[in-house]
């Protein structure tokens, strides 16, 4: 992995890390401070994990549910994160609620036709199965392929956290 990760009091914000200094990392930077600012209102959280990330594979390829609250996403390069409509899931698949077997007919997907993906600076919020009365419910989803002339993928992931995160 090649990025930062950090974990920020949402009074203080906090730059995107390891940046050069230059105009597209000034943009970065102003982009990373504004969703944080926004992410922080939207949910009232004391603290955030914020990952910027440089990706050259697919880093969770297999369908699951994370175990967070909630979860904002916005790919700035490459493929964006696919996700899978509830109306064509089975919840009820080994693996429910983590990690479902790469084996497509043991995991979650009743229908294809119901794997739906996001574009690049699209923003994507995730109740993961940490979020209040969603145990069990979180959103199913999982990173896209990256492609050698994607790569590498470039992800933000902010995650709101509580005291006990």
């Amino acid at each position: 992995m090649n990025g930062f990760r950090t974990r920020v009091p949402v009074p203080e914000g906090g730059p995107a890390h390891g940046l050069p200094d230059s105009p597209l990392a000034d943009a970065v930077r102003a982009d990373v401070a504004g969703l944080q600012e926004l992410f922080a209102d939207l949910i009232g959280c004391p603290a955030m994990g914020v990952r910027l990330e440089l990706i050259s594979r697919a880093m969770c390829p297999r369908f699951h549910v994370d175990k967070v609250g909630l979860r904002l996403l916005c790919t700035y390069r490459g493929a964006a994160t696919e996700w899978l409509d509830d109306r064509a899931a089975n919840r009820g698949k080994p693996g429910a609620g983590a990690d479902w077997p790469a084996d497509p007919s043991s995991g979650p997907v009743q229908d294809a036709a119901g794997i739906l993906q996001a574009a690049p600076f699209d923003l994507v919020l995730l109740k993961g199965c940490a979020w209040p009365g969603n145990e069990r419910r979180g959103a199913i989803h999982r990173s896209p392929a990256v492609t050698v002339d994607e790569a590498p993928r470039v992800l933000l992931a902010i995650d709101g956290l509580w005291m006990d995160d």
